[in-house]
C-alpha cells in the first residue's frame, strides 16, 4: 500500500513535471502572445475586484474639500483641498491629490486607472529584478502570484481607493522614480541628455519623495546605496544621480513638515519607553506579517551561493540594497504612533524584488533549480483561483450590504427619520473595514445621521 502511494506520488510529480515542459516549449514558440495573455489576466483580475470594490471610510472624506461641506466638482476643488490638509492633518499631498482625482472621477473610470497602475506596478517589480537581463515570462508570473499572496492587505492597499491612492499609486511612483538607479550601467550620455535626464528625475523625484514616509524614507536609502555600489563598480556617479537624490530629499521633506503632522500628533509623549515599545512592535509587525517571505529570503540566500551564476557578488549587492531598505522602511515606523498592517506595502515590495534579483540570476540549468521554480508556479496557479473566488465573495458580501444601506437611507430619509442604525463592519483582507469615524463621514454624505455599532453591542 505504501508502495502504492509512492507510485501514485511519482506519477503525479511525472505528469505536473511533463505539463509545465510542454508549456514552457510552447511559450517559447509564440512567446509575445503567453506574455499579452499573462498581462490581460492579471489586469482582469484585479479589474473585477476593483470594480466590486464600493466607497468605504475615508473615501466619503475625500470627496469632499478637505475641512469643508461641500464636494470636490474641479482639480481647482483638490487643490484648495490639499492646502487644507497640508495645514490641518498630513502632508502626503501628491498621494491625497490623487485619491481626490480618482474619488471625483466615475467609478469604471476610477477603477479602470487604479488596474492600469496595479499592472504598472508588476512591470515597475519585474524590471527592478531583472534589470537589463533578458524577458521571462515565469518571473512576470511569480511576481504576480508574490504580490497576491505575500502583500497582507491587498484590500487595504489596492481595491480601497483611499488606500490604492496612498499605497499602491505611491509606491508605484517611487519604483519608477528608482528605475534610472537600477538601469545604470555606468554608460556615459551627452551633455544635452545630461541636462535633460537631470531636469526631470529631479521633478520626479520631488513627486516620489513626497508620497508616503516609510516607503519614500526607504527610496531615500536605496539612492544612496546604488550609488555605493556604483563606486563600487568603479563607475561615475551622473549628474542626474545627484539631483534626483535632492529632489527626492526635497520632496520627502515637504510631506514631513507639513504643520498637519504636528496638529495631529498633538502633545504625544516621546521617550525611551514608548521608543523600546515601538521598535518591540515594528520587529512583531515583521515577523508576524513577513515572515513567509523573511524565510524565503533567507533560503534564496542560502540557495544562491549554492547555485550561482557568473555575477554572483554583484546580484549580491543589488538584492542587499532592497532588503535593507525594506528592513529600514520596517523601523521608520518608530516615528509614527500607530502602525497598521497597510504601511507593510512598500516593505513587502522592496523584499519582493530582493528576493527576485536572486531567484532570476540562479543557474537554471540545474535540475533542482527547474524543478523549484515549476512547483512553485504550478502551486501557486492551482492555489490562486479558490483565494480569488474568496476574494470575490469577501468584497461582494459588503457590496451587498452597502446597496441594501442605500435603500434603507433613502426610504428613511423619506419617511423624515433623522437617524439611522448600522452594523459596523469589520472588513478583511480584500476589503477594508469600517473606521470609528466613518459614521461621521457617511452620515455628511448621505444627508442623515448615520450610527455604526459593533454586531455585538
Amino acid at each position: 500500500m505504501e508502495k502504492q502511494r509512492i507510485d501514485k506520488f511519482d506519477r503525479m510529480i511525472a505528469f505536473v513535471r511533463s505539463t509545465y515542459d510542454k508549456i514552457e516549449v510552447v511559450s517559447g514558440k509564440s512567446p509575445a502572445l503567453f506574455r499579452i495573455a499573462a498581462v490581460l489576466l492579471s489586469f482582469s483580475a484585479i479589474f473585477i475586484l476593483n470594480i466590486l470594490t464600493p466607497l468605504i471610510s475615508d473615501d466619503f472624506a475625500y470627496m469632499f474639500v478637505y475641512g469643508e461641506d461641500r464636494l470636490v466638482s474641479s482639480v481647482a476643488d483638490i487643490l484648495e483641498s490639499q492646502e487644507n490638509h497640508y495645514y490641518m492633518w498630513g502632508g502626503r499631498s501628491v498621494v491625497h491629490f490623487i485619491a481626490q482625482v480618482l474619488l471625483m472621477l466615475p467609478p469604471y473610470v476610477a477603477d479602470l486607472l487604479n488596474s492600469l497602475v496595479y499592472t504598472g506596478y508588476i512591470f515597475f517589480i519585474y524590471l527592478h529584478i531583472k534589470g537589463r537581463g533578458k524577458n521571462s515570462l515565469s518571473l512576470f508570473v511569480l511576481i504576480n502570484l508574490a504580490v497576491w499572496f505575500l502583500q497582507p492587505v491587498l484590500g487595504d492597499t489596492v481595491f480601497w481607493i483611499t488606500g490604492a491612492a496612498n499605497y499602491l499609486w505611491g509606491t508605484a511612483l517611487i519604483l519608477l522614480f528608482l528605475l534610472p538607479f537600477r538601469m545604470y550601467q555606468g554608460q556615459k550620455s551627452s551633455i544635452v541628455s545630461q541636462i535633460l535626464m537631470s531636469a526631470g528625475i529631479f521633478i520626479c523625484g520631488i513627486i516620489a519623495g513626497w508620497t508616503n514616509e516609510n516607503t519614500a524614507g526607504a527610496m531615500l536609502l536605496i539612492s544612496i546605496l546604488f550609488c555605493a555600489y556604483y563606486y563600487s563598480q568603479k563607475w561615475n556617479i551622473p549628474v542626474w544621480v545627484i539631483t534626483g537624490f535632492i529632489g527626492s530629499l526635497s520632496g520627502f521633506f515637504l510631506m514631513i513638515a507639513a504643520p498637519g503632522n504636528y496638529v495631529r500628533a498633538g502633545d504625544s509623549p516621546f521617550d525611551l519607553f514608548v521608543l523600546a515599545y515601538r521598535l518591540f512592535d515594528s520587529t512583531r509587525m515583521l515577523l508576524f506579517y513577513c515572515s513567509p517571505l523573511l524565510l524565503v529570503t533567507l533560503l534564496m540566500y542560502v540557495i544562491f551561493y549554492r547555485f550561482p551564476d557568473k555575477n554572483r557578488n554583484d546580484n549580491l549587492k543589488l538584492s542587499l540594497i532592497y532588503t535593507i531598505a525594506a528592513i529600514t522602511a520596517v523601523y521608520a515606523m518608530v516615528l509614527s504612533p500607530t502602525f497598521p498592517r497597510r504601511a507593510l506595502f512598500g516593505v513587502v515590495t522592496y523584499l519582493i524584488v530582493g528576493v527576485g534579483i536572486l531567484f532570476n540570476n540562479l543557474d537554471f540549468r540545474h535540475n533542482f533549480i527547474r524543478q523549484a521554480r515549476m512547483l512553485i508556479i504550478t502551486f501557486g496557479l492551482f492555489y490562486f483561483p479558490f483565494t480569488f473566488y474568496f476574494a470575490i465573495k469577501e468584497i461582494n458580501s459588503f457590496r451587498n450590504i452597502v446597496q441594501e444601506r442605500e435603500l434603507i437611507i433613502k426610504q428613511a430619509k423619506e419617511d423624515g427619520k433623522p437617524e439611522y442604525e448600522f452594523d459596523r463592519f469589520s472588513g478583511g483582507i480584500y476589503i477594508h473595514g469600517e473606521d470609528p469615524f466613518s459614521a461621521e463621514l457617511m452620515s455628511r454624505y448621505y444627508g442623515i445621521k448615520i450610527k455604526l455599532v459593533s454586531p455585538q453591542d
